[in-house]
């Protein structure tokens, strides 16, 4: 008779063997993906058959269908497992480390192989060819490929936060660097001659070191790193190519703002203590006398153009600093008319402020 009681025992007793089965299930279920890894380590993605598979584990093909219906899904499905553990294993190691910037000496340290017989290089690698030929790899792939992309990324907005880094865009900056480490990876694994496993590490943190705008060495996983506030002011910098291209883009809009007459734009392109000196007994500080310096430029000339073709862009040697040595062509009539024609040379120190680059020095040499 089923009482209650007996109906609970028996409910009770099904739940255990449920999750027992479950479990064991499960486990089956990992080591066929864990053996699947290592014959792919073996032969290759595209070599690998479900019956050797089997046979690794000394079990029918049959079992090996049981869990998974197609070779394809086998396949994606023990690159994800393996791939995961990695991401997993990356997050754990940088997780205790006390700066953003010991986190992005980890994080490369983590994700550079270990040489050519790095395991979960040989599948990563191995990975990016099936995924042309398999939809379930392609899918897997590139989800894993915008996992590690959003770890670096995390780890840069976390050093933009506590003020280690400058980085205007972190999801290019992390795009870059993985890609860097994913192309020079591949030659590392594959031709181990051709750079040693330090070369590696030392080019991808150069990379790292130039998108945030950091000190040389400030990226590398010290257990008692200078704080930020404390490194020297005078050490020279590098400067990121995203603010090499914010840089650009201000000596760009001086040209445009000055062509099209928008003086108030180009007036806001100079920061609050800027100098300028256009001649020899010309020269102006600050935005308000700049602006009356420019006035009484162009109250001398008409039809001006002026256009900068060779843009050069350094580090400057104080925190979020630049100079910049800039060629430049005007065109423009005098007040009878004659039409002159000059090319100067204009010596540049930029700052970043709040509203972004600015003009903090500007010296005309004409050439």
């Amino acid at each position: 008779m089923n009482t209650p009681a007996t109906l609970a025992s028996k409910a009770f007793r099904g739940v255990i063997v449920t999750l027992v089965k479950k479990q064991t299930v499960e486990e089956r279920r990992l080591e066929i993906l864990a053996a699947t890894c290592q014959v792919v380590i073996e032969r290759g993605f595209a070599a690998t058959r479900i019956s050797d598979v089997a046979k690794q584990l000394n079990v029918s093909n049959s079992l090996i269908h049981y869990h998974f219906d197609s070779k394809e899904s086998l396949l994606a499905a023990a690159f994800e497992y393996y791939a995961r553990q990695d991401v997993v294993e990356m997050e754990e190691d940088i997780r205790t480390a006390p700066t953003a910037s010991i986190r992005m000496a980890r994080l490369i340290e983590n994700y550079v192989p270990e040489g050519s017989q790095d395991m979960e290089w040989m599948l990563w690698i191995d990975a990016w060819g099936e995924a042309l030929r398999n939809p379930l790899m392609k899918r897997i792939s590139q989800d894993l490929d915008e996992q590690s992309i959003l770890l670096f990324e995390r780890v840069l907005q976390e050093g933009i936060e506590t003020g280690e880094f400058v980085c205007p865009n972190p999801s290019a900056s992390a795009a870059r660097i993985t890609g860097l480490i994913d192309g020079l990876a591949i030659q590392y694994a594959a031709h181990e001659a051709m750079m040693t496993r330090e070369d590696l590490i030392n080019a991808v943190t150069w990379l790292a070191t130039a998108e945030v705008g950091a000190q040389p060495g400030q990226i590398s996983d010290d257990s008692t790193p200078t704080s930020v506030s404390t490194v020297p002011t005078d050490t020279p910098r590098i400067i990121s190519t995203s603010d090499i291209q914010s840089i650009r883009g201000l000596v760009e809009q001086y040209c445009d703002t000055l062509n099209t007459r928008r003086l108030d734009e180009w007036t806001a392109l100079w920061c609050s203590d800027a100098q300028w000196f256009l001649f020899e007994n010309k020269n102006a500080t600050g935005p308000t006398e700049i602006r009356a310096l420019l006035d009484w430029s162009l109250s001398h000339v008409s039809d001006l153009v002026q256009v900068a073709p060779l843009v050069v862009i350094e580090a400057g040697t104080r925190s979020n600093s630049a100079i910049g040595r800039i060629i430049i062509r005007e065109d423009f009539r005098l007040p009878d008319g004659t039409l002159v024609t000059q090319t100067g040379r204009y010596d540049d120190e930029y700052v970043r402020t709040p509203q972004g680059w600015r003009f903090a020095r500007r010296h005309l040499t004409l050439l």
